[in-house]
């Protein structure tokens, strides 16, 4: 087998492989806990937003005390637009004191679906609506704090709809990135925004064809 195709194929492999155990990942698996919360405490509250401080003991009876927060489980979309391109937002983040690129997303609310709230978000933020979604699953993007669940979509057949923003997300603006460049500045560590990489990572084996290698022939 020639170096080019027996890395196609292992690339291949190597796919299948990452989907698999990213799914599995998603699904949360209630095993034997280690620790124990002996107390809990809600400490600071704004909002939906809930800061506890739990005592917690380990089986061998040493006890700490962690940090806990409640919030809002959210919804990230994957917007493909005519197959080759992704729809993405340029948008400043207060609590980095700069901008980041990401994917659309926002906050599940009171009584709506994950998945209404991805049509919703996406509209909202980048005045495209969709008309193929597809559920990828879902990822706890800080685990080492909150249990807050972050449920990913990829959305296709795109239109133009009507942005929707809120006063707070005022200075968004929707950036059009091809799929290939928009991989490569993830690759090249240029999107750091954590739940938009993750999103991107889970997605890539579903939207983003693999190179095709040549052969040169030689006379």
């Amino acid at each position: 087998m020639l170096n080019w195709a027996r890395n196609t194929c292992s690339c291949a492999r190597l796919s299948r492989k990452v989907l698999k155990l990213t799914r599995e990942n998603l699904r949360f698996r209630k095993n034997a806990k280690p620790w124990k919360t002996i107390e809990s405490k809600e400490i600071a509250s704004l909002g939906d937003l809930k800061l506890h401080r739990d005592r917690i003991r380990s089986k061998t009876g040493f006890e700490m005390i962690h940090p806990r927060l409640l919030a809002d489980d959210f919804s990230i979309i994957v917007p493909v637009l005519g197959g080759d391109k992704l729809v993405m937002i340029w948008n400043y983040r207060h609590a980095i004191q700069g901008w980041e690129l990401e994917l659309p997303a926002g906050h599940i609310e009171n009584g709506e679906s994950p998945e209404a709230c991805a049509r919703r978000e996406l509209e909202e933020e980048t005045g495209y609506f969709a008309s193929s979604w597809k559920r990828l699953g879902w990822f706890h993007p800080s685990p080492g704090l909150s249990s807050q669940r972050a449920f990913a979509f990829v959305a296709r057949s795109l239109k133009r709809g009507v942005l929707h923003r809120e006063p707070y997300e005022f200075g968004m603006e929707v950036r059009t990135l091809g799929l290939r460049d928009a991989y490569n500045r993830l690759w090249r560590g240029e999107i750091v925004h954590s739940p938009t990489a993750s999103a991107l990572g889970i997605a890539q084996p579903g939207i983003l064809p693999a190179k095709k290698a040549t052969v040169s022939r030689r006379s």
